[in-house]
């Protein structure tokens, strides 16, 4: 039996899930792009003026477009973001979602979790587009076995301020990267959904 995406292997003694890997890309490219995503969330937060909430809450639905292959990834996301002042904060976000569109007899599913810094650009009355770079992992678990990878989302989003409590996320969309199997997969990642302030 074997996997319609190819460099997210799991091996054991007997069968190895997956198809060819790809050689791994070089990694100036992506340590280019970590820094320039750095550079734009610092120079974005310059002209906030409006008083941010000291803590953040987010809980909603959660897609990712795995690749290769473009298989779908559904689930849920939170993140907890704590606010050092009115455009920069720290985040901490987790993610679970199920992989749909696997053969029969397969089932997999993947788990993100990481943190990193976001700006938020508060002088648009109730809307408040943001920007975030984010670092830890990603674990994808099959009935066949496990595997680990390092991961890093740049993106950003929007929210309404509905209230002084509640916001909602109307979209964030994020570049994805992974590194399983020793190849890159470049994903996306999209959430929606309500967030508490306080």
């Amino acid at each position: 039996m074997s996997w319609t995406r190819a460099p997210r292997n799991i091996v054991d003694s007997q069968t190895q899930v997956g198809l060819t890997q790809r050689k791994p890309t070089s990694g100036g490219n992506m340590r280019n792009l970590v820094i320039a995503g750095i550079l734009m969330l610092s120079a974005a937060g310059a002209d906030c003026a409006q008083t941010a909430p000291k803590t953040e809450f987010f809980v909603g639905y959660e897609y990712e477009h795995l690749n290769p292959g473009g298989t779908g990834c559904h689930g849920l996301g939170l993140n907890l973001a704590y606010n050092l002042n009115d455009w920069l904060g720290g985040v901490g976000d987790f993610g679970i979602c199920r992989e749909a569109g696997l053969p029969s007899g397969v089932s997999a599913h993947d788990i993100n979790y990481l943190f990193g810094p976001r700006v938020t650009y508060r002088s648009y009355g109730k809307w408040n587009p943001f920007g975030q770079v984010l670092l830890g992992g990603q674990h994808l678990g099959t009935n066949f076995g496990t595997a680990n990878s390092f991961a890093l989302t740049l993106g950003g989003g929007m929210d309404y301020k509905y209230n002084d409590r509640f916001s909602l996320r109307v979209i964030q969309v994020e570049y994805l990267y992974t590194h399983f199997g020793g190849a890159t997969q470049n994903n996306a990642r999209i959430e929606a959904g309500l967030v508490y302030t306080w």
